[in-house]
């Protein structure tokens, strides 16, 4: 092996790196493994804010997206020596909100040669409060809250166990456009931001202050730069106090305008959006009588780095997800193990043929069969609505937002009539094959109905693109008429999924 080949393998396998696309900032960081810990040899930091160009219309504007994709191109130089098993690109707030984001992402493959995911705000929340936790050990109780350029995210644990999770929409860009607008500083426009903030944050209040904390820790750009003034002087960085906010408030107001802060510690390229960041931190303080807030280093993209190493090391946050999911719900694991006899039998006869060799699609497909009968304590006739219902609102952890709604419609559309996939919503997950999950998993239902363990009924499965061919024993379908006949029934069903279902006996 030569030399250049070598370093590069290194790379590849000691090696895990992440990238934050933020509301305000991009963040890239680069860690060594080191016997199954991290070590941070390189990070990156872009000021984008994205989320000055979301409009009132949730649509991001073009000079936006092109801020983004330059970024990207510029970056895509830092991670040549990676591979998709170990890089990871999530994005955040603004993308999320961004009514054409499908249109940042199309142009951003073209530059960068990784996946985007867009991660909920309480996907976001979580992995934030994985970052902090695991780069700063305590026993206790901590609520640990980050603002971003288009969010807040808190997060409220002990250890490895969340107890909370929220994520409210307030962030220092998306309130120095609303509130300190043209750079203007005065008390009417902290006195609005403050109070908007307070109205967020009413609906968390009563779910942490039952829970309660310890100790209160602040991450991330905004929650720095007021540390950073803060102890500008000190030897010894000290914690935040909200005396001190409200001293630095009044210095801000003095100013009368962003360009014209003079204050020691606030950097140029911040100015813009400090005075937006202090009245959501003040706001934060005061709603939830925090009386001191450490700052600390580490955040999302740490946290990301952590999820990786887990994944690395065969600890799938997903599976873990739906396995709490189905003894919250009382899941009924024999009837799963029916029905996942055969949905495998049919997925290892097709996967080829209908290109679903990626691995996620076969971990949707077992994850929807697992949890299909989630809604049934709800309602029984209407169990498969309640359980897209359950899981486009829950907190699924490890999921990103396309996985999360793709896991959703599959459940939600098990039996009866199929709801329309939009082609435009999705960028990482193809519709073509989500549809072709959703035939596997309805049959697999199907003949798993009587919920009883009999001799297998299919005897073989074959599969074009435009056709599934099932082969089944025929005295099997002539003891069981209803299901004969509703295979018959399911045929027209699943046409509107461009697959003619064709049914065989011998």
């Amino acid at each position: 092996m030569n030399k250049k080949k070598a370093k590069q393998t290194i790379v590849k396998e000691n090696y895990i790196a992440a990238l934050d696309l933020g509301s305000n900032s991009f963040h890239f960081v680069l860690a060594r493994q080191l016997n199954g810990h991290l070590q941070i040899v390189h990070a990156e930091k872009y000021r984008v804010q994205l989320a000055q160009g979301l409009q009132d219309d949730n649509i991001l504007s073009p000079t936006a997206i092109q801020r983004g994709v330059s970024t990207l191109e510029n970056l895509a130089k830092s991670t040549q020596h990676l591979t998709s098993k170990n890089f990871r690109a999530v994005a955040t707030f603004t993308l999320r909100q961004a009514k054409n984001s499908a249109q940042f992402l199309k142009a951003a493959a073209q530059v960068f040669p990784f996946d985007i995911e867009i991660i909920s705000g309480h996907e976001e929340a979580r992995l934030i409060y994985q970052g902090v936790n695991h780069y700063t050990q305590s026993s206790q109780q901590r609520l640990i809250i980050d603002i971003g350029g288009g969010s807040t995210e808190c997060a409220l644990g002990q250890q490895q166990k969340i107890a909370a999770l929220a994520s409210l929409t307030m962030g220092c860009v998306s309130y120095s456009q609303k509130f300190f607008k043209n750079g203007v500083i005065n008390d009417n426009a902290f006195c609005a931001a403050i109070r908007s903030a307070q109205h967020e944050i009413d609906s968390v209040i009563k779910r942490f202050k039952k829970s309660g904390w310890q100790e209160v820790i602040g991450t991330s750009g905004t929650i720095k730069s007021i540390s950073k003034v803060l102890n500008f002087d000190q030897h010894l960085i000290q914690p935040i106090q909200l005396s001190q906010l409200l001293i630095l408030k009044k210095q801000l107001i003095a100013c009368k305008h962003c360009d014209s802060i003079s204050i020691t510690g606030i950097n140029t390229s911040r100015r813009n959006v400090f005075s937006a960041g202090l009245a959501i931190l003040i706001a934060l303080m005061k709603s939830l009588k925090i009386t001191q807030l450490d700052y600390c280093q580490y955040a999302l993209r740490e946290g990301v780095l952590i999820e990786q190493l887990d994944s690395l090391q065969n600890n799938n946050i997903r599976q873990r997800t739906v396995i709490n999911l189905i003894a919250r719900f009382n899941i009924d694991t024999k009837q799963v193990a029916l029905v996942d006899s055969s949905v495998q039998q049919l997925f290892n006869a097709v996967q080829d043929v209908w290109q679903l060799k990626q691995p996620i699609y076969h971990e949707l497909l077992i994850a929807a069969v697992q949890l299909h009968e989630l809604g049934l304590d709800i309602n029984p006739s209407g169990y498969h609505k309640h359980g897209q219902y359950i899981l486009t609102h829950a907190d699924l952890s490890g999921f990103n937002q396309e996985q999360q709604q793709a896991l959703a419609w599959l459940v939600g559309n098990q039996r009866k009539k199929t709801s329309p996939l939009d082609d435009e919503q999705w960028y990482l997950l193809k519709p073509q094959r989500l549809k072709k999950l959703v035939i596997l998993l309805r049959l697999s239902i199907l003949l798993s109905q009587q919920r009883q363990k009999n001799k297998s009924a299919l005897i073989n499965a074959l599969a074009d693109k435009e056709s599934l061919t099932l082969l089944f024993d025929k005295q099997w379908l002539l003891d069981r008429p209803i299901v004969d006949t509703e295979l018959f029934y399911e045929s027209e069903l699943i046409e509107v999924l461009d697959i003619k279902l064709i049914i065989k006996s011998l």
